[in-house]
């Protein structure tokens, strides 16, 4: 072979070395209808008729945080809290800057005339009551994922949203992202071909991200109501490590699905335009570092079966690994991760000729054959085309996604996180948990709106 002779091969591979470093595109998040990034507060009041007003209930890690980064929105106000914990009503307030009213019963909330929806960030186990109390009392919710703590949940909460025409968004904030409307515009495209694997990991390696969290020096059940916040869960008594480290127990959560299988499912769902649950889940894993008490494992992976492809979803809390979530198709890879989303290309083709156990003469002829049919001309060649997209800098997803909700709410245009999407993610999750404590396949009985083994 003619040393001075470059393959399509190493061509390829030079190539793609050049485009990675190409400059990225920045992403216009008003292009896809995400319009929350960068506002700042109008320069005149937003008047009355126009200002939404909100309840929240919860301040706990999740729920302060939608707090904070709802209040930076235009047009938008906090006008009551609710929480169990005495020390999360006085957080609410001072989040809110301002003495609003603080209670713990959620249903004052639904009560004040003031209030045209709510923010729910509570455990699991709360979900369905609470969503479809609001929707039953005429408010719109805004509800943390997973939907629900159950399968049945799901269809309740789904009739009560359809029966009062209220709006229903999950807080998957990646279903507003600017970065999975891209990818999932590429993907649209046929960007990389036909599609027939997803991956998508994510790991931690620290107690917080294990869901150690350290317990309140003034927690006691006199500063919170333990048997209000047991709700449907078990009666048992008051236990500081359960309120606080609730996602460690099946009691109320839903383990490691629940939390962070979650926003990995829900971006592959938008990004395919998924609208059902997978057909079969089946998990792997264990509990082998965080014995705490706990009730559910430490790391999982679960492959699911969708129609079209499959998925392997890998979560681990005993390493720090990088997060992402890759399309595999017949002409390349789609890699999303929080921030950006690049596609590297392939053409799938021989770049070389492939010609294995022949005999010398025979294969000589043949590859000089295949030089002069298929290497590329002198001036023909063109790079590869990889391409990178960006988000905006300081880019936020969640203030993304509760505008979107908010604006539903002014607007009365659909949820772009509805019930129904939600639900299908939640019975994914619920799939993986049927799966690892079963010991079986888990089936999806679409019929009889049943997991089976």
């Amino acid at each position: 072979m003619n040393r001075g002779r470059v393959s399509r091969r190493e061509f390829i591979r030079r190539s793609a070395g050049t485009a990675l470093a190409a400059p990225a595109v920045l992403l216009d998040p008003a292009a896809y209808g995400s319009t929350a990034h960068g506002l700042a507060s109008p320069p005149k009041p937003v008047p009355p008729s126009d200002r939404v007003r909100f309840g929240v209930i919860g301040v706990g890690m999740r729920g302060f945080s939608l707090l904070r980064t709802a209040l930076e929105l235009p047009g938008v106000e906090c006008v009551a809290a609710c929480d169990l914990y005495d020390g999360r009503q006085r957080l609410a307030q001072e989040v809110v800057d301002k003495p609003i009213p603080v209670t713990r019963q959620y249903r004052e909330l639904l009560d004040n005339k003031d209030i045209d929806c709510l923010i729910a960030a509570v455990p699991d186990h709360w979900h369905k009551q609470i969503v479809v109390d609001c929707c039953n009392a005429g408010k719109d919710v805004y509800c943390e994922k997973p939907m629900t703590h159950h399968l049945s949940e799901g269809f309740e909460m789904i009739e009560a949203e359809r029966k009062n025409g209220r709006i229903v968004q999950i807080g998957s904030q990646r279903r507003s992202s600017v970065v999975y409307a891209k990818a999932k515009e590429l993907y649209a495209q046929g960007a990389i071909g036909e599609v027939c694997l997803v991956e998508a990991v994510m790991g931690r390696n620290d107690p917080c991200g294990a869901w150690q969290y350290a317990v309140p020096p003034d927690l006691s059940p006199q500063t919170l109501d333990w048997e209000t916040w047991l709700g449907s869960a078990p009666k048992r008594p008051f236990d500081p490590l359960r309120w606080t480290r609730w996602r460690c127990y099946q009691d109320y959560g839903e383990g490691i699905p629940g939390d962070l299988f979650v926003h990995l499912l829900t971006g592959i769902h938008f990004i395919a335009g998924i609208t059902t649950p997978p057909e079969r889940a089946f998990s792997r894993g264990g509990l082998v570092r965080w014995k705490d008490g706990r009730d559910v494992p430490d790391f999982m992976t679960t492959l699911y079966s969708y129609p079209n492809f499959q998925v392997t979803v890998r979560v681990t809390l005993n390493t720090e690994t990088q997060e992402y979530t890759q399309f595999l198709g017949t002409g390349g890879i789609m890699r999303v991760r929080e921030n950006d989303v690049r596609v590297y290309a392939q053409d799938g083709k021989d770049h070389e000729p492939c010609a294995p156990g022949w005999p010398k003469k025979m294969k000589a002829e043949y590859v000089e054959k295949w030089h002069r049919e298929n290497d590329p001309r002198p001036g023909s060649q063109q790079a590869v085309a990889d391409l990178r997209f960006n988000a905006p800098p300081a880019y936020d997803a969640d203030r993304d996604h509760l505008w979107n909700f908010f604006q539903s709410v002014r607007t009365r245009q659909p949820s772009v996180e509805d019930a129904t999407f939600g639900n299908n993610t939640a019975i994914a999750c619920h799939m993986a948990n049927f799966s690892y404590f079963q010991q079986t396949v888990a089936v999806w009985d679409a019929a009889a709106k049943k997991i089976k083994g």
